[in-house]
């Protein structure tokens, strides 16, 4: 059981759900702003639970951009 926040298992939930994703997709699909989005997949990064997948292109907004993923191990 991971000890993260709240916003923090949201988010984390997201890439368990969706698997590689941008920041912008989890903020589109789930109704959160960027702005809270992104400081918890970096937080997320720092404690490890999450890593740089590939880059592609977002489907939300076409350009390319990191997508995520949870680290297994």
């Amino acid at each position: 059981n991971l000890k993260i926040g709240n916003r923090q298992r949201v988010v984390f939930d997201a890439f368990k759900n969706h698997g590689a994703c941008t920041n912008l997709e989890i903020s589109t699909w789930y109704h959160i702003p960027i702005n809270q989005v992104t400081p918890r997949t970096n937080e997320l990064v720092k404690m490890g639970y999450i890593v740089e997948s590939h880059k592609r292109k977002c489907s939300v907004s076409g350009r390319v951009a990191i997508a995520w993923r949870i680290s297994y191990g």
